[in-house]
């Protein structure tokens, strides 16, 4: 109710400038308005720049940023010690190969012979297992596995993704995909 009544009132003003003003003045005031509003905008603005421009008060700002307290860069260490723990062991990996062809098998995709590859660093507290699967259908249905597997398997990464069109007027195409599996190492 209160914004039919506003709308009214404010239909009655306009049709009284308009009156009083005619169509030319109602014009020149809403430039008028638009030009102020522009003028504090831009004050605000250059204001703001002569501050950034003042060596004093930059020094004032940098001088205002507390370094990195003592507690949060050891709150930090704790929480990079404790992230190995975060990721899957390696003996969960046949599960998680047996979850990417369950994916596969859901978006009917055709799948040539996967590679696999085991790499783990000297001393590194993780071990990356990469699977290489040749993929042959649709583009819609290679998207859809390509998301399933990243959203099922959380220890997945998608390392790499090579498209290729056999034919120019078919819509299958040959893909080859590598995922990096990320499981913590048994090393301490």
């Amino acid at each position: 109710m209160k914004a039919d009544r506003l709308r009214d009132l404010l239909l009655t003003l306009r049709f009284e400038l308009q009156r009083s003003f005619g169509l030319p003045g109602l014009v020149g005031m809403l430039m008028i308005g638009a030009a102020a509003i522009m003028v504090a905008t831009i004050s605000s603005v250059e204001s703001d720049t002569r501050a950034m421009q003042d060596p004093a008060g930059l020094l004032r700002a940098m001088r205002s940023h507390r370094p990195v307290d003592e507690r949060s860069a050891a709150a930090d260490a704790v929480a990079l010690e404790a992230l190995p723990d975060l990721f899957p062991r390696f003996s969960q990996s046949a599960d998680d190969i047996a979850s990417i062809f369950a994916r596969a098998r859901d978006s009917n995709l055709t799948l040539g012979s996967a590679e696999y590859a085991v790499t783990t660093e000297s001393g590194a507290r993780f071990a990356r297992y990469q699977v290489m699967l040749p993929v042959k259908d649709q583009y819609g249905a290679i998207r859809h596995f390509l998301a399933s597997v990243l959203n099922s398997v959380p220890n997945a990464a998608l390392q790499e993704i090579h498209v290729e069109r056999p034919a120019v007027g078919s819509n299958i195409l040959d893909a080859r995909v590598r995922f990096e599996l990320i499981y913590r190492s048994a090393q301490p």
